[in-house]
């Protein structure tokens, strides 16, 4: 697909993924769908396909109504739908065991999960820190220092 039905395809994208999250919140009380925004900045701007898969990262997980078939009948590629679900956190695979499988993909899981990382790690994101916000926190910054090395 020639690179500017990529970025028509990233705009597709980013309509799927306001309306899927239009009524969720995140932690902190805000518009869910900042969050994949903000994921999707945290990317290559120059890769529309990265920043579709960034943008797209939370569907499978958290939307699993949107499946490979759903998206591949909408004309996504074969990368940004691989892409999208090799984010998510498969059934009973431990989440080291998951940043490990993340770790195998250079090109476009391990940018994606680093930008995810980071954006989850702002505690301005929160309202009020608990323990679990700070054991959450730990195990965020275990997994960035193993995908920036």
């Amino acid at each position: 697909m020639a690179k500017k039905d990529q970025w028509q395809m990233l705009s597709l994208m980013i309509a799927i993924v306001s309306e899927a999250f239009k009524d969720d919140l995140d932690k902190g009380g805000h518009p869910y769908v900042l969050h994949c925004l903000a994921v999707m900045y945290g990317v290559d701007q120059n890769d529309p396909e990265q920043m579709q898969i960034a943008m797209g990262h939370d569907l499978p997980e958290d939307k699993p109504e949107w499946t490979k078939e759903k998206l591949r009948g909408l004309g996504f590629s074969e990368r940004v739908i691989e892409g999208v679900h090799g984010m998510k956190h498969r059934p009973g695979e431990s989440y080291d065991d998951y940043i490990k499988r993340i770790s195998l993909d250079k090109r476009d899981l391990t940018p994606c999960k680093l930008s995810d990382l980071k954006h989850n790690s702002n505690i301005t994101r929160l309202k009020g820190l608990r323990k679990k916000d700070f054991d959450r926190l730990e195990k965020y910054s275990r997994a960035f220092i193993y995908l920036s090395e």
